[in-house]
């Protein structure tokens, strides 16, 4: 008679070190096992009576998903065996140790496994007998990406990288604007007890089967997809209108554990995000997979609409810069900033060189494969201007490295381009630099804008261009187009370098004629309340003006803009672009130039009264000076971090706790 088995044990918290998968919380009450592929594991098995190693038989059976199939790499059936060594590059097993009736089993995951929770089921039998008991294992088995694995997909070789990009669970998403870059903390919490169930929810709920789910690049693709809530009922609905009461605003989020929490309580998308929510949570969903994966944002980000490889801007005839072409022919928008997300990964379905970085966009913009996702698009290919290279590779390509194209309108009511403007986004394109600690302001900020685009204008530079020019039709149409010559008017419109919530700024150009005649220039200066996107919110103020410059004239003109202009008309970024548009009468030179920045708000002040410790308390000071004249109410302060595991928050009604210097201050206290 077979032998039956009387318990098992996976060894969730031993296997686990050496899987690097220690730090995930779900293994610590010993009902859940998480394994990487590409490596063993160990398990036992306490059978009803001893082994006989003559005589019994024991056999493996992994199964996952719907309908588990070995042609599509759903299931395993391994007979364990014994003294041989263990097969690396497909699923084994064999005996490890024998104790009387308790034997350890060491089972070989192999590098291309799906990554997905498994069941484990152990069969037993007896030679010359006929009859197979079964036991199924309670404990769930997660199987995870590799990147420590040469032989896996995802494979990084530098152990400060994986530290980062896999184990990090703290980092930064990047806003402002790229002359001043603001990082704002994320804490991921990849190794929360929620984030896996909730990815695997998530994966179900996605069009990519089972057997895909052991290729990372279709992984990649479908986490861009089922991070937004379009087309498949995912994670987070984006919402940019600025009505958020239904729901919690994409400014509240400070990490991905709540976003998790609410969706896996609910089981419904959760409201709201914007870029820099998707992105902070696919990177929590990437590093709980073991893909290796980071936030990038990408200052004046370009949004191509109709694949041109530029960015489209319209100037109607009362010198009026339009947010669209009036004719909805295209939509195109220049993004303050865009953040998505870089994931580690080999490229076999390309040819060589298209490997490591590859850039994938959960923030639903536009379709891709009739879903709203966007990569993985090699970033190599990028910068070469391959723009027929992976997924979405021209998409990336545009956001990087368009040029801007301005059409103005005429009198009979016709646009013509005038004017193309090089070098218009990709200003800057930053991600958190290495390290496990977040610095204050930009000492954690690393440029990677060279391996997205060459410096302007080189050899490189022109080159990519060129290429990416020469398989897309509509630009070489575009590019064709010559642009108006004269242009004997130089203009700059003067940067506003920092304005502080409250005070008036002003809005200031200069205009030089070069030439040895006369020239008559209109000229329009505005500004207005923008989101980041670069969607105009308030018009908050226009002025016109008309001046005739001699020979070699200069002259300089301005306008100003008072707090009360803007006070209660900003965007929750605080955000205004300042426009100055200039025609010039008889040569028909056209000059146009925005100026976005942040409105300053007070900054936060965290103050502790000693040196943190392990089980004991300490006192946290949470304060800010208001700058303005009038009361604050419904003031809130939200924390979260490592160790945290619910959002704190503090409401204040209005009051202030004690003046300062005569200007109000909030301050409130709370043991942690």
């Amino acid at each position: 008679m077979a032998i039956t088995v009387v318990s098992t044990h996976l060894y969730p918290l031993e296997n686990a070190v050496e899987h690097h998968s220690d730090r995930f919380e779900l293994i610590q009450d010993g009902s859940t096992a998480i394994f990487r592929r590409g490596q063993p594991f160990y398990f036992g098995i306490k059978f009803n009576k001893p082994f006989d190693k003559i005589k019994d038989i024991v056999r493996i059976v992994l199964v996952t998903g719907p309908t588990p199939t070995p042609a599509k790499g759903t299931s395993a059936a391994l007979i364990v065996k014994e003294k041989e060594d263990l097969v690396a590059d497909r699923w084994d097993a064999r005996f490890s140790s024998f104790n009387g009736s308790t034997v350890t089993i060491q089972v070989q995951i192999p590098p291309y496994a799906p990554v997905s929770v498994w069941k484990l089921i152990v069969h037993t039998a007896r030679k010359g007998v006929a009859g197979v008991n079964q036991h199924q294992i309670d404990t769930a088995i997660y199987v995870l990406f590799n990147p420590w694995c040469p032989n896996d997909g995802v494979h990084m070789n530098d152990e400060e990288q994986l530290d980062e990009y896999v184990l990090n669970d703290n980092g930064k998403v990047w806003q402002g604007t790229y002359k001043e870059p603001k990082g704002y903390q994320w804490f991921f919490g990849q190794f929360e007890p929620v984030v896996l169930p909730s990815i695997m929810m998530l994966l179900d709920r996605s069009s990519i089967p089972h057997q895909d789910r052991a290729d990372p690049v279709k992984m990649a693709r479908s986490i861009s997809a089922i991070t937004n809530n379009v087309d498949d009922n995912g994670l987070v609905e984006g919402k940019w209108d600025g009505s958020f009461e239904d729901g919690t605003s994409p400014f509240a989020w400070i990490g991905s554990t709540p976003i998790f929490e609410e969706f896996y309580n609910t089981q419904l998308p959760v409201k709201y995000g914007q870029c820099w929510v998707f992105s902070g949570v696919i990177v929590t969903i990437c590093r709980a997979l073991g893909i290796p994966c980071r936030s990038v944002t990408n200052y004046m980000s370009a949004h191509d609409t109709n694949a041109s490889l530029t960015i489209d801007t319209y100037i109607d005839i009362n010198g009026e810069k339009l947010n669209n072409h009036p004719g909805s022919y295209t939509n195109d928008s220049c993004w303050n900033f865009h953040v998505w997300n870089d994931v580690w990964m080999d490229r076999p379905d390309l040819a060589k060189g298209y490997g490591g970085w590859q850039s994938i966009d959960g923030t639903p913009q536009e379709t891709s494969d009739s879903m709203y996702r966007c990569g993985p698009a090699p970033v190599e290919a990028v910068r070469r201007g391959e723009v027929n290279i992976g997924f979405d590779t021209t998409f990336v390509y545009t956001e990087v490295r368009a040029d801007m194209c301005v059409f103005k309108e005429s009198e009979d009511g016709f646009w013509s381009r005038v004017k193309t403007i090089p070098n218009y986004v990709g200003k800057l394109i930053v991600t958190k630099k290495i390290g496990q600690e977040v610095l204050p302001e930009i000492e954690d900020m690393e440029d990677i804008t060279e391996i997205y685009k060459n410096p302007f204008d080189s050899p490189e530079d022109k080159m990519a261009v060129k290429k990416a020019i020469k398989v897309v039709p509509i630009a070489q149409e575009i590019y064709d187009m010559e642009d108006s010559q004269i242009e004997d008017v130089e203009f700059k419109l003067f940067d506003i370098e920092q304005i502080t919530l409250g005070e008036s700024f002003k809005i200031a150009m200069s205009m030089h004629n070069t030439s040895s005649e006369p020239r008559s220039v209109s000229i329009v200066l505005s500004a207005s309340s923008i989101l980041y996107t670069g969607t105009t919110i308030n018009k908050l103020k226009r002025s016109e003006a008309k001046v005739v410059l001699k020979p070699n004239q200069r002259e300089n003109i301005h306008t100003f803009m008072k707090p009360s202009e803007y006070m209660d008309k900003m965007s929750s970024h605080s955000l205004i672009r300042i426009t100055a548009v200039a025609n010039v009468e008889g040569t028909e030179q056209l000059w146009s130039q925005d100026d976005d920045f942040v409105v300053q708000k007070p900054q936060l002040d965290v103050k502790l009264n000693s040196q943190l410790q392990v089980k004991k308390q300490c006192e946290a000071t949470f304060s800010f000076t208001n700058p303005l004249s009038v009361t604050l109410t419904d003031c809130t302060f939200s924390v979260e971090g490592p160790g945290i595991h619910r959002v704190i928050k503090f409401s204040l009604f209005g009051r202030f706790y004690y003046e300062f210097g005569g200007v109000s201050k909030f301050g409130v206290k709370e043991v942690l």
